[in-house]
C-alpha cells in the first residue's frame, strides 16, 4: 500500500479514506483473497512484455504513490510508460468537469499516447 493511502487521507475528496468505504470496497472484492493476489493488485504481478501504458493521477490522489509505483515497475520490466500527474486533483477529478482544462489535458494525452502507439 502506498503512502499517499495515508498522507492524502481526506486531501482526496473522492477516495477520501482507505478506512471509509475504499478499504471496505477492496476486501468486499477480495472475497477472502490475499490482497497482494497480482489478479487483485497488479502491483505484486509481472509487468514483463506488457505494452506501452499511460496512467494518470492527481496531487492529491489516494492513489497518487500506487501509480508512481507501478510507473517505476514498468518501467524496470522495460516497459514504455508514461505517467501524467495534474496538480491539485483528487482520483480521477478531471472528469468533474468535461470542459476543464485538466479534463482536456488529460484527453489530448490519451489521444496523443493512442495516436503513437496504435496502428493506423
Amino acid at each position: 500500500m502506498g503512502d499517499t493511502y495515508f498522507t492524502h487521507e481526506f486531501a482526496d475528496n473522492v477516495l477520501v479514506s482507505w478506512k471509509g468505504w475504499l478499504g471496505r470496497a477492496a476486501r468486499l472484492y477480495a472475497n477472502g483473497r490475499d490482497m497482494k493476489d497480482p489478479q487483485l493488485s497488479p502491483i505484486y504481478g509481472d509487468f514483463h512484455d506488457l505494452p506501452p501504458a499511460i496512467l494518470t493521477s492527481g496531487t492529491r490522489d489516494l492513489f497518487l504513490s500506487n501509480t508512481v509505483r507501478v510507473h517505476r515497475k514498468l518501467r524496470q520490466a522495460g516497459v514504455e510508460a508514461l505517467l501524467q500527474v495534474f496538480e491539485g486533483q483528487s482520483h480521477a477529478q478531471y472528469y468533474a468537469d468535461p470542459f476543464g482544462p485538466e479534463t482536456i489535458d488529460y484527453h489530448s494525452e490519451v489521444a496523443r499516447f493512442l495516436d503513437a502507439h496504435l496502428a493506423p
